[in-house]
């Protein structure tokens, strides 16, 4: 996957990349009862969020499908991958400290990841924590129908954007970044997983770092 993808930035600097090794103990996130439409409470939601998540998706791109997955190991937050198939993977990583600053942990080599507090993409449930953090997550949002899962898109501005375009959206249960809505036109747009195939698991311990990657720091 090109540097490119990881430094596109249509809300915020997105990070697009993939891939997560289970951790042995794992605990499959079935599939909700369908909810669309209710709304919660974001700080509370926020609050409650388990500190491990694993995704494993895809992303299509005009030429290939490229694989995307994505963890959380409590204050640490990481996306991996790489297409086609055969070409290296490669590690972005952000830490979330308990005041809410953001620092970087790995970046993908011959890449330009910027300023680790723009963390976005598919990293953008670091910057949800490190909002919650400060304080700085507000109001209520409706959950929204993903594929078979449910997300929550929060304003953008709450995590740090100015004059986004487009709002990250998180699973309703694990927090996971899984799509981007587009304030427009109201569709799943950028960097968003595709809705099939697709698997959000919660481990019951930390997730394993993944292997085969470029720079890995983490």
């Amino acid at each position: 996957m090109s540097a490119n993808l990881l430094n596109c930035r249509p809300y915020a600097r997105l990070v697009g990349l993939a891939g997560a090794i289970m951790a042995v103990l794992t605990t499959a996130i079935a599939a909700p009862d369908p909810a669309a439409g209710t709304e919660i409470d974001l700080p509370r939601w926020v609050s409650g969020l388990p500190p491990y998540f694993l995704v494993s998706g895809v992303k299509t791109e005009p030429t290939y499908v490229a694989r995307i997955d994505i963890w959380r190991d409590g204050d640490n937050f990481g996306v991996v991958g790489g297409a086609p198939a055969w070409a290296m993977r490669a590690l972005q990583a952000v830490s979330v400290s308990p005041d809410g600053l953001v620092s970087e942990l790995a970046c993908p080599e011959n890449a330009f990841c910027g300023d680790a507090s723009d963390a976005g993409g598919y990293l953008s449930t670091a910057a949800l924590v490190a909002a919650a953090r400060k304080n700085a997550i507000k109001g209520a949002a409706t959950v929204r129908q993903f594929g078979d899962y449910e997300v929550v898109c929060v304003p953008a501005e709450q995590l740090g954007v100015a004059d986004p375009i487009l709002d990250p959206c998180f699973e309703l249960q694990s927090g996971a970044t899984l799509a981007l809505l587009h304030r427009m036109s109201q569709t799943f747009d950028g960097p968003s997983l595709s809705v099939s195939p697709l698997a959000v698991e919660i481990p019951s311990s930390p997730p394993k770092t993944p292997q085969g990657y470029h720079h890995a720091e983490y």
